[in-house]
């Protein structure tokens, strides 16, 4: 083995003008801000849903409760 093979210059590749650009560390960091926003915007969506539904949930209850008190005060005067 002899030391010139390590002196001697790269040989450049050819560049394909129709081949897409090569992604670089920049990129990925805007699609990372990206992914970090919508993944923001879906916790926010899900703690709403949550919020709602617990609110929902404790409006059928009352419903059943009332419709219940309703179907037994109705069966108690029909006697």
């Amino acid at each position: 083995m002899s030391l010139n093979m390590y002196t001697q210059p790269k040989k450049k590749r050819e560049v394909d003008p129709n081949a897409p650009p090569r992604p670089t560390l920049l990129g990925h960091e805007k699609e990372m801000k990206v992914w970090r926003e919508q993944f923001g915007k879906l916790a926010t969506t899900n703690t709403e849903q949550a919020i709602e539904l617990a609110f929902l949930k404790r409006k059928l209850n009352r419903m059943q409760g009332q419709i219940d008190a309703l179907v037994s005060s109705q069966r108690r005067t029909s006697r």
